[in-house]
This record gives structure tokens, C-alpha cells and sequence, in this order.
């Protein structure tokens, strides 16, 4: 069982004959015991005789203990991911009756910063702890050696693996394949694409004990790109870090902004005109980035709208925030050349102004 904190998630308490009610919430990170004491403890009375029911939205408790801080880069490792992308969640239901709280179980479960769509119904939950989407993606080649080019890696999908879990990789071009066993019980960052098939993309598959692919994604390979191409990481709607290029023509711009006042001269009758009449104070730079997607396909849209509503979102490796606030989802039964167009501004001073 999992939760998206990003969305409500409700514990509801309506027992026949409750004076009120209490959930106790115990929050950790890692693989560690659970906390010997609840982290918040809530509770309520009933709101009258003919009413018992209570309910609890605990996820604003549950992001508290989530932060995307670090980033991982990868190429040819399975490293564990970082304890504080993730969150885990025990609650405890009590009953109050007579003035004594009865406890009615207890629930064990994962949490991740992410969220569902209203059309998905009440906070969905996974069947695979898999945080990324399925489908086909691009990542920029560009023909060297992935170990030495950073920004150029192609990211990595993380996978809460269970025992007998793998990754397989199949060469888009030759056919040949990879298989990688993943540590069991663990959240794992599984590279997107085996370092051997950089220049050819693969299928990416996760199999399950029984050799049962249960999770699939094409990467492609995007070279001889005519700008250089713009590397983006966003938290996507599952509450892990994904990977995606902007590969046209992109744009920086700087503003300045300051305060003004009118400076009293050193002499009225002898004044140097260097001084000026006129000063400035508290500049401020803010610089932003329009990028282009280049030519994409219709389910384009669903990373789009993922990265859209993300509140994490790197360029570069530097931290920025959306500006575009909206855009039209192309249909390419209406428009066979679909580019979608955003705007970032970097979320920070030009001028290092961190006291």
C-alpha cells in the first residue's frame, strides 16, 4: 500500500456508539524502527449523537517528512535511493467510549510527495511501488562516453524492488540484452539505460520473481541535436525524480531590479558632478530561461503535464519555478508538429545575496 501525500489521504472513524476518536501517526525515514512515540497525535470529538463519523487528513503531516535536497547521478550503478524522498507511515485507530480510547488496528504503508488526478478517484494506490510512468522516451546523446559527461546521463527510474526483482535491458538496435538483479526490499535508482547501449537506447524492464515484466519503458537516443540541448529534473506526480531534454532553441534573459533615492549632495555651492542626484540600492538579478521541446509526440503531454505541476523542478542542476502557467495539449490529428514552449525563472538572486 502506498500514499501520495500531495493528495488528501483520509482515516475515517465511525464506530457505533464513539464518543470521539484518535490516530496516532508515527513518521520515519529509512529502514530504521519505527519511532518508540507517535509523531502527532490527533484526535476529535464526534459531531453529535446521531453523527459518529471523524475523519483525518494526515497528509500534511506525511510532507513534512519528505524533501528532495539531493539529486543522484547514475550511469552504471544501482545505488539505494535517499531516505528522505520517501516516508514511512504507521497510524494507529482509537476509539473513544466511556472516556477510554480502544484501539480499533494499526496500518503500515510507504508515502512518496506525489498525487493523483481527480479522474483517479480518492489518493490511488500503487499496485508496484515503480515511481515513473511508462512509455517512450528521448535522452541526449552526444556519441562520448556517459561516465564522462554528467548532464548527459539519462536518468534512472526509482523501484521499491521486492525479492527476485530485475531490471532487463534490450538493445533497441542488436537486440542483445542486460539483466541487472536488484537488491531486495529496497528503493532502488535503476539507470534508464545501460551504459553499453548509450548510442542505441533500450527497453527498459522490470521483472518480478517470476520473470514477469510488470513495468516497461522505451529510451531513445536524441544526437546531432542543433542547439544545445537543456537538461531538466522535475519530482514527478509519483514523488520521485525524473529526467527529460529540451532540444530547440532556448533563451536566457536578465532583469534588474532596485530602489532609488535622491542623494544630498557633499556641497550645494561646490558640489562634483560624479556624485550624481540619484542612487540606487538593493539590486536584485533575476534570470530566466525559455526553452522548446523540438518536435514531440501526442503523449508528450502527460510528462508536460507532470512537469507543470511540479513543485521541484531543476535546469542544469540549478533550482528554478515555472513561469508558464498554462498551455494548449496538442492533438496531432490537429497539429502534426507539436513544440511546446516554457519559461523558467532560476530561484535565486544573480547577486549572491545568502546571509
Amino acid at each position: 500500500m502506498s500514499i501520495f501525500a500531495r493528495s488528501p489521504f483520509i482515516v475515517e472513524i465511525s464506530e457505533t456508539g464513539q464518543e470521539g476518536s484518535k490516530v496516532e501517526l508515527f513518521l520515519w525515514n529509512g529502514t530504521g524502527a519505527a519511532p518508540a512515540n507517535p509523531s502527532y497525535t490527533l484526535s476529535k470529538l464526534i459531531p453529535a449523537a446521531n453523527n459518529v463519523n471523524t475523519y483525518y487528513n494526515i497528509s500534511p503531516y506525511i510532507r513534512e517528512f519528505i524533501s528532495f535536497n539531493t539529486r543522484a547521478e547514475i550511469y552504471n550503478t544501482y545505488p539505494a535511493a535517499t531516505n528522505e524522498q520517501w516516508c514511512n507511515v504507521i497510524y494507529k485507530r482509537y476509539k473513544l467510549d466511556g472516556g477510554v480510547y480502544t484501539l480499533l488496528n494499526t496500518t503500515t504503508q510507504k508515502a512518496y510527495d506525489g498525487y493523483g488526478y481527480y479522474e483517479e478517484g480518492t489518493n490511488p494506490n500503487l499496485f508496484y511501488d515503480i515511481l515513473h510512468e511508462q512509455g517512450t522516451f528521448n535522452y541526449y546523446y552526444d556519441g562520448t562516453n556517459p561516465s564522462t559527461t554528467l548532464s548527459r546521463r539519462a536518468g534512472y527510474v526509482t523501484v521499491y524492488a521486492l525479492t527476485g526483482y530485475k531490471a532487463k535491458y534490450t538493445n533497441l538496435n542488436t537486440g542483445a540484452t542486460f539483466t541487472q538483479n536488484l537488491t531486495n526490499d529496497r528503493f532502488t535508482n535503476v539507470p534508464r539505460v545501460y551504459a553499453n547501449y548509450y548510442a542505441d537506447g533500450n527497453k527498459l524492464e522490470i521483472l518480478d520473481n517470476s520473470n514477469i515484466t510488470i513495468w516497461t519503458a522505451y529510451l531513445v537516443p536524441k544526437q546531432n541535436c542543433k542547439y544545445d540541448a537543456v537538461l531538466c529534473d522535475f519530482v514527478n506526480k509519483y514523488g520521485a525524480w525524473q529526467r527529460t531534454w529540451f532540444y530547440a532553441t532556448s533563451n536566457d534573459t536578465y532583469a534588474f531590479e532596485n530602489s532609488e533615492y535622491n542623494l544630498m549632495q557633499s556641497s550645494i555651492t561646490n558640489y562634483s558632478t560624479l556624485e550624481g542626484q540619484r542612487k540606487v540600492f538593493n539590486t536584485t538579478v533575476k534570470k530566466t530561461i525559455k526553452v522548446n521541446t523540438d518536435w514531440v509526440k501526442e503523449d508528450y503531454k502527460e510528462l508536460l503535464k507532470q512537469l507543470m505541476a511540479s513543485e521541484r523542478i531543476l535546469i542544469n542542476s540549478l533550482p528554478v519555478k515555472l513561469n508558464t502557467k498554462s498551455t494548449e495539449l496538442f492533438k496531432s490529428i490537429n497539429n502534426k508538429t507539436i513544440n511546446y514552449q516554457l519559461e523558467f525563472e532560476f530561484a535565486f538572486n544573480g547577486i549572491n545575496n545568502v546571509i
